[in-house]
């Protein structure tokens, strides 16, 4: 398992006229969290594109446990429970500074051949940059 952590400061255009955080921005927020662990793995999604490889998301589950506001410090915790082979499954938490649980989630991606347009194992390059993070978590 691998557990990435992400910082994100509510703007207040990212609030509804409740003045909570729009429901649809957790799904941003989820994806600023994968990006960026994806760069602790020491790749971005660009470099992924350059070698034929896309992550289109497949499915999404987001369940609202309280509002966020706007200002708020929000942290998004990834994480990756399993080595990926077609499919790349992230779990999300995004706790306030208090530490009170606003949101939770699931994203799941899908390894695609951008030449072909069709689903394919996880690349090798991909699998080599994960590995010690797996043998080692605490990396």
């Amino acid at each position: 398992m691998i557990t990435a952590k992400t910082e994100v400061r509510i703007r207040y255009s990212e609030t509804d006229k409740m003045g909570y955080v729009y429901y649809g921005n957790y799904a941003q927020f989820f994806e600023i969290g994968r990006t960026n662990m994806l760069r602790e793995f020491g790749m971005t999604y660009r470099e992924m594109e350059a070698q034929g490889i896309m992550l289109p998301v497949r499915s999404m589950e987001i369940r609202y446990h309280s509002p966020a506001f706007y200002d708020d410090l929000l942290t998004v915790t990834t994480i990756l429970r399993e080595k990926p082979t077609k499919r790349l499954q992230f779990e999300h938490e995004i706790h306030n500074e208090e530490g009170k649980l606003i949101v939770t989630g699931k994203v799941e991606l899908v390894f695609v051949d951008e030449n072909r347009r069709r689903p394919t194992d996880a690349p090798d390059f991909f699998l080599k940059r994960i590995e010690s993070f797996f043998e080692n978590p605490n990396l």
